[in-house]
């Protein structure tokens, strides 16, 4: 009995011994970055010589993986759905962070900076829904609701500066015979919250367009953009 107590101490020390060991991380090898549990979707791109992962987890978390090693972002209740997208026309893939909300067309920006190699937020981008750049400018122009079933409606001119929205221009229209206001196109230079209404058009104008008020905010915007360069 006294032999197999010993036996069984031995063999408890040795197994405890084995389980204490670490995991040893070879010198100048950083940590894999972990499983993340529950992917549902995944984008993939490679980018001034590096390769990105987007992982999106069924916790709504979205990651960022450099070279399929280090997370270089992470984004909580993230958007659902994302692309590789040269948006600002740089030469460089960015990030465009699409969300399901009551609103059509938000979305958010991550811009990739080059000499960082990672991705950046850029700042109040929601505010400006389904926007379009300016083909050879650094200007955006947006497009939301504004009420009346969409017979009332907003464009916004703006451009990116410091991972930042800026607001210059501003294009309402308003068809649907508002209370003391005259249905029409008010076309306004802005900076921060103050605005100068410096155009008025009927609002029959949006139907010599092919693609009617869309067509309208394209045409004016890529045409007149230059105009609200120095707002003030």
């Amino acid at each position: 009995m006294r032999l197999f107590k010993y036996l069984f101490l031995i063999l408890l020390y040795f197994s405890c011994k084995q389980h204490a060991q670490k995991t040893v991380v070879p010198a100048g090898n950083k940590t894999p970055a972990p499983v993340r549990d529950n992917i549902l979707k995944t984008a993939e791109a490679s980018i001034n010589g590096d390769h990105y992962l987007i992982q999106y987890t069924s916790t709504y978390n979205m990651y960022i993986l450099k070279n399929n090693r280090d997370t270089i972002f992470k984004e909580t209740d993230a958007a659902a759905d994302f692309e590789f997208k040269d948006f600002d026309m740089d030469g460089y893939k960015d990030i465009r962070l699409y969300y399901m909300t009551n609103v059509p067309g938000i979305e958010g920006f991550l811009l990739y900076e080059p000499k960082s190699k990672t991705f950046k937020n850029v700042l109040n981008f929601q505010d400006f829904p389904s926007p379009v750049k300016i083909g050879g400018t650094q200007y955006y122009y947006s497009y939301h609701r504004s009420g009346c079933a969409d017979m009332n409606w907003t464009s916004d001119l703006f451009y990116i500066e410091n991972y930042q929205c800026k607001k210059i221009g501003t294009i309402n229209g308003y068809e649907c015979e508002n209370s003391g206001i005259k249905d029409g196109i008010y076309i306004a230079k802005a900076s921060g919250t103050k605005q100068t209404v410096i155009r008025e058009l009927p609002i029959s104008t949006i139907k010599r367009y092919k693609e009617y008020k869309w067509g309208f905010i394209a045409d004016y915007w890529q045409n007149n953009y230059k105009l609200f360069v120095t707002a003030f």
